[in-house]
């Protein structure tokens, strides 16, 4: 397993090695909101309202088999990410 410090090496070495504006800025937008989400509040982690009644419905979905495979949704996405 790699260290801590030879994960951040690795991971500055491959942001230095985009040559793309889009992919650098898919990157960021992915690092910046990971890095929100972890400076969050415990209360910031509440639920609203409409959000638990759209979890309550993701959940009857699932429930009833309403729902793509992960492999589905990879190929459907991949194209998103190609140049």
């Amino acid at each position: 397993m790699k260290s801590f410090e030879e994960i951040k090496k690795e991971l500055h070495e491959y942001i230095d090695n985009i040559n793309d504006e889009e992919t650098l800025m898919i990157v960021h937008e992915d690092v910046a909101s990971y890095l929100k989400k972890e400076s969050e509040t415990e209360e910031d982690d509440e639920l609203t309202e409409e959000q638990e009644k759209q979890l309550e419905e993701a959940i009857r979905q699932v429930d009833a088999g309403e729902f793509i495979s992960e492999e589905e949704y990879l190929k459907a996405t991949a194209r998103w990410r190609t140049k």
